[in-house]
């Protein structure tokens, strides 16, 4: 069955094909895998009617509340044991709270998350959501943030596995907020990536911003649509944008739909996209003191992460992972 999906909300031409992904998918409805958590008290229930904004309805799905009312280490993980799971994660961050939350996903299937973030007033959050699926699976996971008055919230997505990785984040910023979404992805083989952001400064001084950071192997096709938008009663707000892709192949696809939408005065927007083959005199140089190949390659691209990378709280754990992906 034929699926259009992930619609940016500001259309531009069809020409880019950029706008919306299709995709066929034959999807079967099976038992949903569990999810361990750990450092916190949660409820958890069956519910009907999936749906999320890319947009793929599902009958059934697990769903976890959270909440989170003192500083709190958090730990959430499926292995898909069953090979299919459809989830929602509703966390609540109380106000004046210090929280760092670890989302896993490892095993083989069909996975589509929802993970919706209410942060209260003047609470603080470093989040991380690793995609570690294998090679053959497929990854829709969508991000739906509330960011209250003088909350600092860290959103880092780590996505590396499967052959179809599909992506949306959406947040809306309050009165002096900050929220940064940290994004690091990896294409290879055939896989398809789309990536959908887009950050909403409401309230005044707020501080949005999107770090992406990839590399593009074999024949992999990757789409980036992202947007800051200043709506009206955002005086005074900030919001950064930029995406780096390495492309390690001629046959590798890369676009970019980078943008910002401006409906008041007394703002700050910037924005930046760098798409481009590794570089040579890096790989050289590399190569000329001894390390082969793919160590080089291996090296350049970690050194391009590196900025999305230092948001991260278990960043040398993190880079083994990257590197394992790679194998």
């Amino acid at each position: 069955m034929k699926y259009i999906l992930n619609e940016t909300p500001v259309r531009t031409s069809n020409n880019f094909k950029i706008n919306d992904l299709t995709l066929d998918l034959d999807i079967k409805e099976k038992e949903l895998s569990k999810l361990n958590v750990k450092g916190l008290e949660y409820s958890e229930s069956i519910k009907d009617n999936f749906n999320s904004r890319i947009n793929l309805h599902h009958t059934k799905y697990r769903c976890l509340d959270l909440d989170v009312s003192k500083d709190s280490d958090i730990e959430i993980t499926s292995d898909l044991e069953t090979n299919y799971l459809i989830d929602q994660i509703n966390i609540n961050l109380r106000e004046n709270t210090n929280s760092s939350i670890v989302i896993k996903y490892g095993g083989e299937g069909f996975h589509n998350l929802k993970l919706c973030i209410n942060a209260n007033k003047n609470s603080t959050a470093n989040i991380t959501v690793l995609n570690l699926l294998s090679k053959d699976s497929i990854s829709f996971i969508s991000f739906e943030n509330s960011i209250d008055e003088g909350s600092n919230i860290d959103v880092n997505f780590i996505d590396l596995g499967g052959k179809i990785k599909v992506s949306n984040y959406y947040s809306v910023l309050e009165n002096r907020t900050t929220n940064t979404f940290n994004n690091i992805y990896v294409g290879k083989e055939k896989d398809i990536l789309d990536m959908n952001y887009y950050m909403v400064n409401k309230g005044e001084k707020t501080n949005s911003s999107i770090e992406i950071a990839g590399a593009l192997f074999d024949e992999s096709n990757k789409n980036f649509k992202g947007i800051i938008d200043f709506i009206e009663g955002s005086k005074n707000a900030v919001g950064y944008e930029n995406e780096n892709c390495i492309l390690f192949s001629d046959k590798a696809i890369s676009k970019s739909l980078p943008m910002l939408l401006c409906h008041e005065e007394d703002v700050s927007g910037t924005h930046s996209v760098s798409t481009g083959k590794v570089d040579e005199d890096k790989l050289f140089y590399l190569k000329s003191r001894g390390i082969d190949d793919s160590t080089a390659k291996e090296l350049i691209m970690l050194g391009d992460f590196n900025k999305a990378l230092n948001k991260v709280n278990n960043k040398e754990e993190i880079i083994e992972i990257i590197k394992k992906s790679l194998i």
